[in-house]
């Protein structure tokens, strides 16, 4: 059994500053920097950051598939219904996306690139296996 500890570093590559600043004036790619935004040192915190991500990419999911139904609906009530839940769901997302933002330095609007900085690898072995190894390799 292999066990993995891996500290993440994201970085942030800024290709757009968002989607709608994009489309209207693209910056130009020569001005473009990767930015360290946040430093993730455990594995619980990797998995804790990765669940986040995906829920608001799962918010945004559900926000563009009302949105899709907005545009056949017929019947006012279903309409109205639709509006509703939309307005609430958009709500929930700004606020979590914000909240990624603060703790993650994390966006919707923005691409990102991930690079592992430091694994360790482990695997279970005897006492004199365990030794033999520490004496011939020693500390990493």
């Amino acid at each position: 059994m292999i066990k993995s500890s891996i500290t993440v570093t994201f970085v942030l590559l800024c290709l757009f500053k968002c989607l709608a600043i994009a489309e209207k004036s693209p910056a130009p790619k020569s001005n473009l920097k990767l930015v360290k935004v946040a430093s993730l040192n455990t594995i619980d915190a990797n998995k804790e950051f990765q669940k986040n991500v995906q829920l608001v990419q799962q918010q945004r999911g559900l926000a563009a598939q009302i949105l899709t139904k907005l545009d056949s609906v017929q019947n006012e009530e279903e309409r109205a219904k639709l509006n509703d839940q939309l307005a609430s769901l958009q709500k929930k997302l700004n606020d979590n996306n914000q909240l990624m933002f603060k703790t993650y330095g994390f966006s919707l609007n923005r691409n990102y690139v991930l690079t592992v900085e430091k694994s360790h690898i482990y695997m279970w072995v005897t006492e004199d296996e365990a030794e033999a190894i520490s004496t011939s390799t020693g500390p990493k």
